[in-house]
């Protein structure tokens, strides 16, 4: 989910109500179909990178325009209780291995209830979930979890490395459903929906598959059914490592001794981290990995119904060999230095696996080759997106400049010729130092290529991250999930006035024109396209700038802020009177009225 957005639903306060047992669990269904929750749905759906793709139906985020908000919330109700919902259309996409993975395309208007209900639901779990769970959560990423793990194995460098087959797959609907139940989910309606949800079949080559259980790969709520699916899972590991339960035993809580109290006693220590479905316990000792090997498998197999990978699933020494985990390689090692209390202790580094080299330099080979082909905006756009993309997942990697050296040697013929002729070598820094907050500003001093003002990154302008090297972020410390430290609305267009638009905006007969009609007035702090002054937002017209009747659209660019009289004046017989209003606003009018 992206950050909060305070004009809508206040996430923030809606958490804080969830930990201070201010809502009634047994009821959360009204709060799914709240018009105020389904317009902050819409929205989110609206920024998805999948919105256009076609359900099972046919149907995508365009069905939605043609419907308001009050409208499309009474359609989530209906869904809602009724407990209907599509088949899932499957497709299948490439994995690392060669393999491909099945992913699931659910109908829109799955998709509208699916977000209705995790708008809901995910902030009251989210109360309720351990710190070493770390995938799709909200300001939670796959860093932190590469940073417990580098920490950690520095003392425990014994690895249980879990994998399960489809976990995703083999979910459960009454395992789901009970695990739902005993996180404090008690709203039957969500849970009758969701159990539903779990037994939906799929579509794959024209064929109605029935399914009885499995979250299709791909669905808004998949993945917060599969953290809570395996949230006691957490609960009973913790409480074997990260906070030992027994608090009677106050040696155990000792905060200077407890492991070394601990690992006097024949108790099996191990602390983990999972991400999604990739579980790690780390031991201290060979012994207990083992033991935990046992106790993981029995958990998983007889109390979740899940399949253990057997042939995946193995300890590893990290002082002997790698262990792949995230797209790291992870070993120990011991240190050699003149500082005799560091002399001879383990560090563990994070490095590029071999494996993930080669495909950085494919994939590196077929964007190149595109811009040879088509030296546009759009290629060179996907190029910068790809290299920033790399940077960014693997900036807290050890030996990261070697790293990517290698790679910008293995590929600089490649680069250079594909540049070459066709765009330019500069010296000017200043388009390379503005992209992306400055980040490359310290490469290129010499010269660099740029397409018609747009900065060409190379792969082996590496730049890493301290915090990320040092793993100072494996603990996750945010008091609020939803709390970003930022501005919530801009200056000039209070709070109010935002949710008077809010408000009156529920009822316009198409959903992305009410959206944009927020938008407009807020981006532009209420100042009107024709006058240059304040419009009350009661006297707040959103003007199509090109009418729809000629072919104008819904969108952000396509529309303007009038006051109604303003508004009354261009759509009536004599829109000259504007010039007479606005004697020094001519160019504005001219635009207005030959658009019309």
């Amino acid at each position: 989910m992206s950050t909060n957005n305070i004009y809508y639903v206040d996430m923030e306060e809606r958490f804080n109500c969830f930990r201070n047992n201010q809502v009634d669990p047994r009821a959360l269904h009204i709060m799914v179909y709240d018009a105020n929750n389904v317009a902050f749905a819409v929205r989110q759906l609206s920024q998805s990178s999948g919105k256009m793709a076609l359900g099972s139906d046919g149907t995508n985020y365009q069905t939605l325009e043609p419907y308001s908000v009050i409208e499309l919330a009474e359609i989530v109700k209906d869904r809602l209780h009724g407990k209907k919902m599509d088949y899932v259309r499957r497709t299948y996409i490439p994995k690392s291995n060669g393999k491909k993975r099945p992913l699931g395309i659910c109908s829109i208007w799955d998709k509208l209830v699916e977000k209705c209900i995790q708008l809901v639901v995910e902030p009251y779990c989210e109360t309720k979930f351990v710190p070493s769970s770390f995938g799709f959560r909200e300001q939670v990423s796959t860093h932190n979890a590469l940073a417990k793990v580098k920490n950690q194995c520095q003392t425990m460098p014994y690895v249980l490395s879990v994998d399960m087959k489809d976990y995703f797959g083999t979910i459960d609907p009454d395992i789901a459903y009970r695990e739902l139940w005993h996180i404090g989910v008690k709203d039957q309606v969500i849970l009758n929906y969701i159990y539903r949800f779990i037994k939906k079949g799929y579509y794959e080559a024209s064929c109605k598959v029935e399914d009885p259980k499995g979250t299709p790969q791909g669905s808004i709520l998949g993945p917060l059914i599969s953290n809570v699916y395996l949230h006691r899972f957490d609960v009973w590991l913790r409480d074997q490592g990260d906070c030992w339960h027994d608090k009677s035993v106050a040696k155990f809580h000792y905060k200077y001794a407890k492991r070394t109290s601990l690992s006097k006693t024949n108790l099996k220590i191990g602390i983990h981290v999972r991400y999604a479905d990739d579980i790690l316990v780390l031991c201290k000792r060979y012994e207990d990995a083992v033991r935990f090997q046992y106790s993981v498998t029995k958990y998983l197999t007889n109390n979740m119904k899940l399949e253990i990978n057997e042939d995946k699933t193995r300890i590893y020494d990290l002082t002997r060999e790698k262990m792949k985990y995230l797209g790291y390689d992870f070993y120990a090692f011991k240190q050699q230095t003149p500082n005799v209390k560091k002399r001879g202790k383990l560090m563990v580094a994070n490095t590029l696996p071999k494996a993930k080299e080669d495909e950085i330099v494919k994939q590196c080979g077929i964007l190149l080759h595109n811009i040879k082909q088509h030296p546009t905006f759009e290629t060179i756009h996907n190029w910068n997106i790809y290299v920033v993309g790399i940077h960014n997942y693997y900036k807290g990697m050890t030996h990261f400049s070697e790293s990517f050296s290698k790679v910008g040697w293995r590929i600089r013929k490649l680069f250079y010729h594909t540049m070459n002729g066709n765009v330019k070598f500069t010296e000017e820094q200043s388009s390379k130092n503005n992209f992306h907050g400055g980040c490359y500003s310290s490469w290129g001093k010499n010269g660099y290529y740029c397409f018609n003002g747009y900065p060409i990154i190379e792969i082996q302008w590496a730049n890493w991250d301290k915090g990320l090297i040092a793993a100072v972020k494996g603990k996750v410390s945010r008091e609020n999930p939803y709390c970003y430290a930022q501005k919530k609305h801009k200056p000039g267009v209070s709070l109010e006035d935002i949710g008077y638009l809010v408000n009156t905006s529920q009822y316009i007969k198409n959903s992305r024109l009410a959206m944009f009609r927020i938008s407009k007035y807020s981006s532009v702090k209420g100042v009107s396209c024709l006058s240059g002054e304040r419009v009350p937002v009661e006297d707040y017209h959103c003007h199509h700038i090109i009418p729809r009747c000629k072919g104008g659209t819904n969108d952000f660019q396509n529309l303007c802020v009038l006051s109604e009289l303003e508004h009354r004046i261009l759509h009536g017989s004599a829109p000259e009177q504007l010039y007479d209003l606005y004697p020094r606003r001519k160019k504005q009018i001219k635009a207005l009225i030959e658009a019309l």
